[in-house]
């Protein structure tokens, strides 16, 4: 019995939706920009020289431009090579600029002009000798011995005055003040528990006064306070982390400060979307397959073949990557004796 043309239609009409259907998942799948710089600045971070460089990477849909300055074409390949390679990539626009930035020159210094040193006083007068008596017949003429000479004696200038000691000054950072710093560790919702530590460092100088007192490059300290994974079926991912220990003028302070919090795409929504889609096209393969009888079964079937789906893959997760800034505003204030 020859199968009618009806049923061969049918047949590649339902290919073309499976595979339509397949399309549309591995978008759905497709890591989006964010993801994709954030994948790339982390394994530029993990190369010991790469991650020394000024290496700005920036993604718009799939296009990646690198941007910075490296000290060899080897390290600039070397660059274009890890973001060539990340998923999700479509293209790699290298940017970096070679060479060494040339140092700003500093006059010399000027020098200080010799001490002059101080004259000898002048040595004392000799004494006028005595005249002698008139001179008697009962008695010779007595003459007064001189008196000896005194010696010169060279003084030496007294040492210079030292200058006091510098009076420490105690200098408060007030609450509210906002700290910047930038990640050198990199935070994963999926990976990291609340409890861990992070390396930062201070991105922006805090002034008090017209005083510096926390400088640009002092060691920070992060804390991870929530890391919430989003499941197969439901839910977000969140991340939420404080600032607690800031380097300054050559100690290490507690802190307590805000918390900032990274939260990822809501794992719900994504799985009605995906399960109701699935539905959709179940019915319509279905109803071509059964002349219309067999929609109600072909949404059944495309609601489960969608549950599946969602079931075997995790929610997106959350990551705050290397060199992310973040702003942190003090809530208790902090006394430094500079």
């Amino acid at each position: 019995m020859k199968p009618s043309k009806a049923w061969l239609a049918g047949i590649i009409l339902s290919a073309a939706l499976l595979f339509s259907a397949c399309n549309y998942l591995e978008t759905l799948q497709a890591p989006s920009d964010e993801a994709i710089t954030a994948d790339i600045q982390s394994k530029l971070f993990a190369d010991s020289l790469l991650k020394t460089r000024d290496i700005r990477v920036t993604t718009e849909k799939g296009v990646v431009t690198l941007a910075g300055r490296v000290e060899t074409e080897l390290e600039k390949a070397a660059a274009e090579n890890i973001a060539a390679q990340a998923k999700g990539v479509t293209r790699v626009v290298n940017q970096l600029a070679v060479g060494i930035a040339s140092a700003v020159s500093m006059p010399a210094p000027v020098a200080e002009p010799a001490p002059v040193a101080e004259p000898a006083p002048p040595a004392p007068a000799k004494p006028a000798r005595k005249p002698a008596p008139p001179s008697t017949p009962a008695r010779e003429a007595e003459t007064v011995p001189a008196a000896p000479a005194a010696q010169a004696v060279a003084e030496t200038p007294p040492p210079p005055a030292q200058p006091a000691p510098r009076q420490p000054v105690e200098v408060t950072i007030p609450a509210g003040t906002v700290v910047t710093v930038r990640m050198i560790d990199g935070i994963d919702s999926a990976a990291n528990r609340p409890g861990e530590e992070f390396a930062a460092s201070v991105d922006a100088p805090v002034v008090v006064d017209d005083k510096v007192v926390i400088r640009k490059g002092a060691d920070a300290r992060v804390r991870l306070v929530q890391a919430k994974s989003a499941g197969r079926m439901a839910g977000q991912s969140e991340l939420t982390v404080e600032l607690v220990g800031l380097a300054i003028a050559d100690q290490t302070f507690a802190v307590e400060s805000s918390g900032v919090e990274k939260v990822g795409a809501s794992r719900t929504k994504r799985t009605a979307a995906t399960i109701g889609g699935g539905a959709a096209l179940g019915g319509l393969i279905g109803a071509i397959a059964g002349k219309g009888k067999g929609a109600a079964i072909g949404a059944a079937v495309g609601a489960g073949a969608g549950t599946a789906v969602q079931a075997a893959t995790k929610g997106q997760q959350v990551r705050i990557p290397p060199e992310t800034k973040l702003d942190f505003a003090l809530k208790a204030p902090v006394t430094v004796r500079m």
